[in-house]
């Protein structure tokens, strides 16, 4: 056959295809969310640490008065620590305080395979019967159960004031990490046996690492990625330029697809996906702190 008339068919075959139009991705609006819980705080009392588990949300922190809804029960002393259980939806479950009479800070808790909540932070080491000292020389970690009832209290008095970031479970054993005012050796770690002995501390020049500025979970069927934005985001209507904006993505991870996209109070302090209860953030507002709960699998 003539290649002149191949190529003229081929051509013609080219020319009379339909066009297809490129396909437009639809434009995804920003969704404001509501705190789904408002600690209500005020003065000093802070919120440190944000742990799930399949039974419910706990926030650990310092509290110095009971204008809270989550912290509600008598004070002990100049400064409680504490741990407020909520359920999935954000209802309290129950409350603890922890300390003494004097000063006492809970800084941070993890969650073991029984469901034993293991709470760490400081408390200051009495001069006399009467008088706390001024300083928080003495590591305290608290052995709560699941349902709320303080089991065991174990201490160890310092030279140094350490407190704890981190506690974690690693092999056997407990390793508490934290801040130290040891001159030269900001940080510090120690272990904890599951019977309370409290090893050796040992001090170290590794700084606390500073929080980060993207905070980023990974639910079953999503990735969720948190951070603060003063600029427009390609294929979002709604996000306010030139203000800072606390948002909330939600991709699918795959195809990092954005499938919605959320606005939400405060600034960011922690970020989980906790399986059978969903995507929890904490952050933080004027003079209080927020959970938002997104339900997702």
């Amino acid at each position: 056959m003539n290649k002149a008339l191949l190529l003229g068919s081929a051509l013609a075959l080219i020319i009379a295809a339909p066009v297809q139009a490129a396909t437009k991705v639809p434009a995804i609006a920003l969704i404001p969310l509501q705190p789904t819980v408002s600690t209500n705080f005020s003065g000093g009392d802070q919120v440190q640490k944000l742990i799930t588990s399949p039974s419910g949300i706990f926030l650990i922190g310092t509290v110095e008065s009971t204008t809270s809804p989550l912290v509600t029960s008598p004070s002990l002393g100049s400064s409680d620590g504490f741990i407020s259980a909520l359920n999935s939806l954000g209802a309290k479950l129950w409350e603890l305080r922890l300390g003494t009479s004097g000063d006492d800070v809970a800084t941070a808790g993890c969650i073991d395979a029984s469901g034993t909540i293991w709470v760490a932070g400081s408390s200051a080491v009495a001069a006399s019967s009467s008088t706390p000292a001024p300083g928080l020389n003495r590591l305290t970690i608290w052995q709560i159960s699941a349902g709320g009832l303080l089991e065991n209290t174990f201490t160890k008095d310092l030279t140094d004031i350490d407190i704890p970031t981190s506690i974690a479970l690693k092999g056997a054993n407990f390793i508490i990490q934290g801040a130290s005012n040891k001159r030269g050796l900001p940080g510090f770690a120690v272990s904890l046996t599951p019977l309370g002995k409290i090893g050796t501390v040992k001090n170290n020049a590794a700084a606390v690492a500073s929080s980060p500025q993207i905070f980023n979970a990974t639910s079953v069927a999503y990735s969720w990625q948190s951070y603060i934005t003063s600029k427009t985001i390609t294929g979002v209507t709604g996000l306010p330029t030139n203000q800072k904006t606390l948002v909330l993505v939600k991709r699918a991870p795959k195809v990092k697809t954005m499938k919605a996209i959320y606005s939400i109070a405060g600034t960011p302090l922690s970020l989980q996906y906790q399986s059978g209860i969903g995507v929890v953030e904490l952050t933080q507002g004027a003079g209080t702190y927020y959970l938002t709960i997104i339900h997702t699998k």
